[in-house]
């Protein structure tokens, strides 16, 4: 599962997020963390850093919450499990 963080720079709550999803993402092989300066992709039209996204859905903006996003994860994996078995 890939999530892909947008960021700019001096940005505090960039920083915090990032440091949140590397923590998660260290903890599972299942997790691919790409972390993307919003300068190098005008196309988004995003506003509001930081902005996280799993599997190219947007997910948040702004801080987020580690035990909701810890949830989200956990599902998707389940969904990913259950389909892939039939």
């Amino acid at each position: 599962m890939t999530l892909t963080l947008f960021i700019t720079d001096k940005c505090p709550a960039c920083a915090r997020v990032k440091k949140q999803v590397d923590d998660i993402t260290k903890k599972s092989n299942d997790l691919n963390l790409q972390i993307e300066n919003i300068k190098d992709y005008p196309q988004k039209n995003l506003l509001i850093v930081p902005a996280l996204y799993i599997e190219d859905e947007l997910y948040a903006y702004g801080d987020i919450n580690e035990k909701r996003l810890l949830k989200r994860i956990k599902v998707k994996e389940t969904e990913t499990a259950i389909i892939s078995k039939l």
